[in-house]
């Protein structure tokens, strides 16, 4: 996706004109100033005067030196301070004073050349390509694990992950995962981020992105990262209802443990109340309410007694059931409580009394949260719905140096985590 063109801007007796040659007021855009100038030779005369506004002296100027300094950011490769003092030579103090902080500065600088970084380029072309900074880490250390095409689909799989990652993850029991569509650019379909524990936390390792979701492309990245982690063997894992992600992780890990996130699980449930119109039913003092509150507590009980739980709970409809509530029972039946021969999602797959008697997570809601964090990329791509991969690996990259600043903090005082946790 291009980026736009920054359309120069020129003082003329403390007023600032753009090359469209109309001014625009950039306090009140209500009254809008119709004047209007030529320009040539470098020369500006104005041919139709100021209107509904006072001259802005030191906004122009600062207008002009913030654009003197792009350009010189990204035609240069002098140092922040070098490049400061360059404008403050040409323009005056006050112009750059008003144009922002000494950190704004440097921030400015460095957004422009990272645009302007040729590996960044490529990564944002039709057809991308991650080299160099793009398959670096903040620490100039090889970020990117894999590329590849899978054979069977000829779908592509780009993973991204340092080595501290990747040593976490060998030695994490318990394996997350979840993919999001909302910061994944073209080509590419979804960014895939797989999880691990460190600590007693779970943290964000590894990431994927996936130009195709089948079973196959999940099985193909699982099995490049068991052989580059030859060691890596969890016992349980842990995912939202997507079906092709869990036999992809069976099958890469015969004998692990299967559970699906108690979040989504009730969230799959109620979309479908709202599908046969019975969610204005479940609320407090509502014919459904005693039914839907224990519903919710039926994966708290006794695995073995599921189907005799929910014969209860059906109990506690209003009788006659209407033609809705007998969809919704016989949707419940046939996905998650039987009796089946075979269920899409076993009672025992989305249980959390025992995952909450080992101590283990009940919800994927830190791999949710890993997805609130990079939703600062869509609020920064100015304007555009999803950020390019540049921008997004910008924010990986950031996730992957937080991993090892709480290493190190962690190998100093082991009271780090807890303390922060207070803050």
């Amino acid at each position: 996706m291009s980026k736009r063109n920054l359309r120069p801007l020129y003082p003329h007796d403390g007023y600032t004109i753009p090359p469209n040659k109309f001014c625009y007021r950039t306090v009140a855009k209500l009254k809008i100033c119709t004047a209007s100038g030529k320009r040539s030779n470098g020369y500006i005369t104005i041919t139709k005067p100021h209107t509904g506004h006072d001259k802005n002296d030191g906004l122009a100027m600062a207008k002009i030196a913030k654009i003197e300094l792009k350009e010189l950011a990204s035609t240069t490769t002098l140092a922040p301070r070098d490049l400061v003092h360059e404008v403050k030579t040409k323009h005056g103090v006050s112009p750059v004073v008003m144009s922002g902080s000494a950190s704004s500065m440097r921030r400015l600088i460095s957004r422009v050349r990272e645009e302007n970084c040729q590996d960044a380029r490529a990564a944002d072309s039709a057809n991308p390509v991650f080299k160099g900074k793009m398959a670096q880490d903040n620490d100039m250390e090889n970020f990117l694990i894999f590329d590849e095409i899978v054979p069977q689909t000829r779908g592509r799989n780009v993973a991204f992950g340092n080595q501290l990652a990747l040593d976490v993850l060998g030695k994490s029991k318990i394996l997350l995962t979840d993919g999001t569509f909302a910061v994944a650019q073209a080509p590419f379909l979804q960014l895939w981020s797989i999880h691990a524990t460190f600590g007693d936390s779970t943290i964000p390792v590894v990431h994927v992105l996936m130009t195709s979701r089948s079973i196959l492309d999940y099985s193909h990245v699982l099995e490049k990262l068991k052989a580059v982690l030859p060691n890596w063997s969890p016992t349980d894992y842990l995912g939202d209802l997507e079906i092709g992600q869990a036999r992809a992780v069976a099958n890469a890990f015969p004998g692990i443990q299967t559970s699906f996130c108690y979040f989504h699980l009730l969230q799959s449930w109620y979309r479908n109340l709202k599908k046969y119109h019975l969610d204005g039913l479940v609320h407090y003092g509502g014919p459904m309410y005693p039914f839907w509150s224990l519903l919710r507590c039926l994966p708290y009980g006794d695995v073995g007694n599921v189907e005799q739980d929910f014969r209860a709970l059906v109990g506690l409809l209003p009788t006659p059931l209407t033609p809705d509530m007998q969809k919704f029972e016989e949707y419940l039946r046939k996905f998650y409580i039987g009796p089946r021969q075979t269920l899409m999602f076993p009672p025992a797959t989305w249980n959390v009394s025992s995952r909450t008697l080992r101590h283990l997570p009940r919800t994927t809601n830190a791999v949710e949260a890993l997805h609130r964090n990079l939703e600062r990329c869509v609020r920064d791509t100015r304007g555009r719905t999803s950020p390019l991969l540049s921008e997004l690996l910008k924010c990986l990259r950031q996730e992957a140096s937080k991993l090892k600043f709480d290493k190190e903090a962690l190998d100093f005082d082991p009271t780090y985590e807890a303390r922060f946790q207070k803050l």
